[in-house]
């Protein structure tokens, strides 16, 4: 590390109230998202202030805390503290569970949010890294600099769709880990149900045993099936370790879990998972495509609030969804009219600033939301000034409108507005860009004309 992680991982560790009280710990593209036991032993003044730390926030029963683009070094570095004080180094999924408490329908959605936020996040760069090179591909192809029947391009193009086609595989075992069980083992039952042999024999009826029926189907590039199947199979391996002998576990656990885990999951829980997932993809996409610019318009205005709770990772894997059914996600543009948004109001805030703190604040949170990391921005500044945030709304708003107007595509996972630019590289592309630069154009107005004063 080229700079000392360790003394900030070290506090913010202490202020959470030590590893003792941390019962999963995640991060995300700018968080670091932890789970803990007692609330109270978390000091957020403290951590509040320290160097490189944006803010904290709870959402739900998670405490969030915003680093940016070091995020990754600062997680490794908390991982690896206990080493370093010569103790049990802190895990990534510590086998304690919560206390329990009463909890309401808020409590459950929360969790329940909290829960996808927690699966997805730790594989979203390799989606990422998979979704830009399709939309290189994309981009080159369109000007006529690869033949798409190329050897080089089938190459590269089939590398592009991995993590997509085999995604049940790394949710099963990102799930794994959220939901205490082995990961490996969760990562081999949903490559059993996904395997090609069972892929080709879709649509095909059998009975195991003569009595148990199952229905072969495609479950590549599916989220929630392997969700479900990875959260029953962590109940059947706990079973398993209270009732096998230990002598045997290590032989017995592993079978009883992967194949009973496979049985139920091919029988019930994927054709439900599977389902589930195209009901609200399509459900989305309906509401969509029916209110047009007027749905465009309240996922621009809303990204916001949902970047404020931590929500927009949650999203993923209706954008997921999209992907796998649409080859395309509509949620990204409207996404982009939002950054677009606050990447403005940050530079119009650096304009008109007179403490130099502030302006340099500005610019540099300004630059970073054009590239697509806003959540220094939104806590930076957004969230002290309100009219930069009725500014922010207004101007997603008016550009998501547009986008929701002409259903504008993007390929994959990015950073909007420019970052993975090539994304957007389709035939709605000009509407993408309108629709950025009107975001752009109606923030800055609505900054003027709001009397913006820092």
């Amino acid at each position: 590390m080229t700079k000392n992680y360790t003394a900030l991982a070290a506090e913010i560790l202490s202020h959470v109230g030590g590893k003792e009280n941390i019962s999963f710990v995640t991060h995300c593209v700018t968080r670091l998202r932890f789970t803990v036991k007692d609330k109270n032993q978390v000091q957020a003044e403290a951590i509040d202030k320290l160097p490189s730390v944006f803010g904290s926030k709870w959402s739900n029963n998670q405490y969030q805390v915003i680093i940016g683009n070091e995020v990754n070094d600062v997680y490794e570095a908390i991982c690896e503290a206990g080493d370093l004080k010569r103790q049990e180094g802190i895990e990534e999924n510590l086998d304690r569970d919560l206390p329990k408490e009463k909890r309401g329908l808020k409590d459950l959605l929360g969790t329940f949010m909290e829960t996808l936020s927690s699966i997805f996040a730790p594989f979203i760069p390799a989606i990422v890294a998979c979704g830009l090179l399709q939309g290189i591909l994309y981009s080159i192809q369109t000007l006529g600099l690869i033949d798409p029947a190329s050897e080089t391009y089938t190459f590269f193009f089939t590398c592009s769709q991995a993590a997509f086609y085999f995604l049940p595989v790394l949710v099963a075992f990102s799930a794994g880990k959220r939901f205490k069980c082995n990961p490996y083992l969760a990562a081999t039952t949903a490559a059993i149900i996904m395997h090609p042999t069972f892929s080709g024999m879709a649509g095909t009826s059998v009975k195991l045993f003569n009595f148990l029926p199952i229905t072969y189907a495609g479950y590549a590039s599916t989220v929630i099936p392997a969700i479900l199947i990875v959260y029953f199979q962590s109940y059947v391996e706990r079973a398993c370790k209270r009732v096998v002998p230990k002598m045997i576990d290590i032989i017995v656990t592993p079978l009883v879990s992967v194949m009973l885990s496979a049985v139920v999951g091919w029988m019930i829980l994927a054709p439900i998972g599977n389902w589930i997932g195209t009901f609200v993809a399509q459900g989305i996409l309906w509401l969509y495509t029916s209110l047009g610019p007027v749905g465009g318009a309240l996922c621009g205005a809303l990204y916001p609030f949902m970047l404020m709770t931590g929500m927009q990772v949650a999203m993923s894997p209706i954008t997921v969804q999209n992907l796998a059914t649409l080859g395309y996600d509509f949620i990204y543009p409207c996404t982009a009219a939002s950054n677009a948004a606050m990447a403005v109001c940050a530079l119009f805030i650096f304009w008109k600033a007179k403490k130099e703190e502030t302006k340099s604040l500005g610019l540099s949170t300004g630059v970073t939301a054009l590239i697509g990391v806003t959540e220094p921005v939104m806590f930076g500044l957004i969230m002290k000034y309100k009219k930069a945030l009725w500014a922010t709304v207004i101007g997603g708003a008016a550009g998501g409108a547009i986008m929701g107007a002409f259903t504008v595509q993007y390929l994959s996972f990015g950073f909007v507005p420019f970052g993975t630019i090539v994304l957007a590289m389709t035939e709605t592309f000009p509407w993408y860009m309108l629709g950025v630069g009107v975001s752009m154009v109606v923030t800055w107005i609505a900054m003027s004309l709001l009397k913006f004063e820092e």
